[in-house]
């Protein structure tokens, strides 16, 4: 039997959308936490976003420190710091 043809074109704008939504929470939740406790760690901050999972919270920080709005510090241990950027 044949499948009907789906138009891969609707695929991205269905994904950019939910990827938007998520990212505009996620991102307000990390701001929120970080401004709240000037420094923290990614632990912390992960902690903070529980409704999220690691990866996503990881994710988002990685996004914001790749455009300059968030700042990620390595530590020992391969622990890491999330700070805003100084002014």
């Amino acid at each position: 039997m044949d499948q009907p043809a789906v138009s891969i074109s609707s695929v991205p704008s269905v994904i950019s959308v939910a990827t938007t939504k998520l990212g505009s929470d996620i991102t307000d939740r990390i701001f929120e936490t970080v401004r709240r406790a000037q420094v923290c760690e990614m632990e912390d901050l992960v902690r903070a976003c529980s409704s999220y999972t690691w990866n996503q919270v990881f994710l988002e920080v990685d996004r914001l420190s790749r455009t300059g709005e968030l700042r990620l510090l390595p530590k020992q241990g391969g622990a890491y710091t999330v700070t805003l950027p100084a002014a």
